[in-house]
């Protein structure tokens, strides 16, 4: 594991290849078929035209031609007519636990190479209770959990308090407020019918660890450069809303964002040895769930100070203030490499380049 995964000190500049046409396949925030009425949260996933914008213009600074897909019942038909070489697709679906796999799954069928992970490994990583359960059974550890889909489930969850409740398949902190953290069974009842009421789908419910948390962005296939690992805390002092003096109530979710409560170490400050642990936790949940190209994975340490896996993000945030490319930024590669860098990739394991073009590119 350890010698195919590499912590770059910033990708070579190198050349260009001659452009090919790509298909950018994106959900936009705008277009969100769900009221924010019903669900305050319900465009979290979903792009701002300057995120989508901002990856064409990447595209395009590097001699690529752009066509820009929009995700509805058009795409099909648009894919066809077009005729792009490869898409890139950052589409997440608009609902349901297969959204995100629909996209990959129609260029699949049409013969159209794309960037990214395939549907089924999307599908797995959305279900959180089916990425852990296929994790824990390589014997990656994992916090405890149960996933319930009734209230009347509750009776068959024997785990130890605090849990950590969130609806089992979504992404961008969607349903994870400062209250899913539990400590007793009254607030574990309310919390879990507030979840099922709101979000129509299951819940997962885990028991909660107390220690930092981070998150560690990994590019490639066959070669697997890790970015910077990078830690979410608290801030300091926070407003009376939030105040806190124990790390261990910080909770990175809606609200946090929302409010700007949160603050990124990156590089985190861990010795050598916790780092290699959660580089190589990272590394092993990424080829067991068979992830391509590019993933985030968030990783919580337990009350020893041990790393656990949370959680797989094969479709990681690519905004210019997302996660991912904050942590590639402190590996020297910049948000229009960082893109191109993820096509390439793609396009090396369609045999759409060879090894030594493709060096020549920059990987």
């Amino acid at each position: 594991m350890e010698e195919r995964c590499r912590i770059p000190e910033g990708l070579s500049s190198g050349c260009k290849l001659m452009g090919v046409t790509v298909g950018l396949v994106y959900n936009l925030k705008s277009d969100c078929p769900i009221s924010l009425e019903e669900m305050e949260d319900a465009d979290a996933e979903f792009e701002d035209e300057e995120t989508v914008l901002g990856i064409a213009s990447a595209l395009e600074s590097w001699n690529h031609r752009v066509i820009m897909l929009k995700y509805d019942r058009s795409l099909a038909r648009r894919l066809e007519e077009e005729k792009v070489d490869i898409v890139f697709n950052i589409a997440e679906g608009w609902e349901g636990r297969n959204r995100e796999l629909i996209a990959p799954a129609l260029l699949e069928m049409l013969n159209i190479p794309y960037t990214g992970s395939d549907p089924l490994t999307l599908g797995i990583a959305l279900d959180k209770a089916m990425a852990k359960t296929i994790v824990q059974a390589y014997g990656l550890p994992t916090p405890k959990f149960v996933k319930i889909s009734k209230i009347s489930e509750l009776a068959k969850v024997n785990l130890d308090f605090p849990l950590f409740v969130k609806p089992n398949g979504e992404g961008s902190s969607k349903g994870i407020r400062r209250s899913c953290r539990v400590s007793t069974q009254e607030e574990l009842e309310e919390r879990v019918a507030w979840l099922l009421n709101i979000y129509k789908q299951p819940v997962l419910i885990e028991e909660y660890l107390p220690g930092r948390e981070f998150t560690v962005g990994i590019l490639g296939n066959q070669e697997l450069t890790v970015f910077p690992i990078l830690e979410v805390r608290s801030f300091s002092t926070l407003t009376e809303a939030y105040k806190s003096t124990d790390e261990e109530d910080f909770v990175y979710c809606f609200e946090t964002k929302r409010n700007n409560l949160e603050r990124f170490l990156c590089p985190a400050p861990l010795s050598n040895e916790l780092a290699r642990k959660i580089i190589n936790l990272a590394t092993e949940a990424y080829e067991i769930l068979e992830c391509r190209d590019l993933a985030r994975v968030d990783i919580k340490l337990n009350g020893r100070g041990e790393p656990y896996f949370l959680e797989i993000n094969p479709l990681p945030g690519l905004s210019k203030v997302s996660l991912y490319p904050y942590q590639a930024s402190f590996a020297g590669v910049d948000f229009n490499r960082l893109v191109n860098e993820i096509l390439t990739n793609a396009m090396l394991r369609y045999g759409m380049v060879d090894e030594l073009t493709s060096t020549n590119y920059g990987l």
